[in-house]
């Protein structure tokens, strides 16, 4: 894409997202990912951004350009956001989330329609929410102040996500993912979580992380049956050598089974 659209700012944001992706292959938890591509994914998206800014001030621009050059801008500084949560750069992180935030509103205020655009935003909303609506958040948002941080809402963070698992062409199984984890970790919400991660699973079944969903989820609907059936398949998978069903994969079926056997 790069290669073909030298001017476009699209070739050198998936490639950043990839190494992103990437980084995340070996962790324990999609938060505690290595460091390894942190300098290439930054001079990837200083190229996205570069990118996008130019083509925002084209005088020829038309409204899908403006809109297009929006979501980079606004996906980029997202992710930096959360390059720079992961090490443990709080402050640049909230600001460049807070950008993030701009941009998506303002492209949405211009295309209420683009779904992709719902995403980031989501992701943004959901996360900061968690943090904000806690004492510690409160007081920290005083203290800095509120225009510096980013906004945080629960509901608005998960309205979006479902308008883009529901609607987005690129981004619908990133909203998904996201949706899937905060039902089952932070919500509760193990029914609607099931939906999602059977679903899932069922499109990519090689892929250990819907497994690992649904041995949380299983659990959480204190459901036998199902948590050791699960558990059995991850096991096997790790016998049979698959990738990525590695030891701490093979640790979390263990566990889980031990726990079914008592519920």
């Amino acid at each position: 894409m790069a290669r073909k659209y030298p001017a476009s700012p699209a070739g050198e944001f998936y490639q950043a997202i990839t190494l992103i992706w990437k980084s995340y292959v070996d962790a324990v938890s999609l938060a505690s990912g290595t460091r390894t591509f942190d300098a290439e994914m930054e001079s990837l998206l200083e190229g996205v951004v570069a990118k996008a800014e130019a083509q925002r001030t084209r005088p020829d621009k038309s409204k899908q350009n403006e809109v297009e050059a929006l979501y980079f801008l606004g996906s980029a500084a997202g992710a930096r956001a959360r390059a720079s949560f992961f090490q443990n750069r709080a402050i640049p992180a909230a600001k460049l989330a807070r950008t993030a935030q701009d941009y998506f509103d303002e492209l949405l205020k211009l295309d209420p329609n683009y779904w992709d655009g719902y995403y980031a935003p989501g992701n943004i909303y959901y996360a900061v929410g968690l943090v904000t609506d806690t004492p510690v958040g409160k007081v920290a948002t005083t203290v800095v102040g509120q225009k510096s941080l980013p906004t945080g809402d629960l509901a608005r963070g998960l309205s979006y996500l479902k308008t883009a698992a529901e609607k987005s062409e690129v981004t619908s199984v990133d909203a998904k993912l996201a949706l899937l984890q905060s039902y089952t970790l932070n919500e509760g919400r193990f029914e609607e979580a099931l939906v999602i991660a059977r679903e899932l699973q069922a499109k990519y079944p090689a892929n250990q992380t819907f497994a690992r969903y649904l041995l949380k989820i299983y659990s959480g609907l204190k459901d036998r049956a199902k948590l050791t059936q699960t558990a059995q398949q991850i096991l096997a998978a790790v016998k049979e050598g698959k990738p990525n069903f590695g030891t701490f994969v093979k640790a979390e079926a263990e566990r889980y089974l031990a726990e079914a056997g008592k519920l």
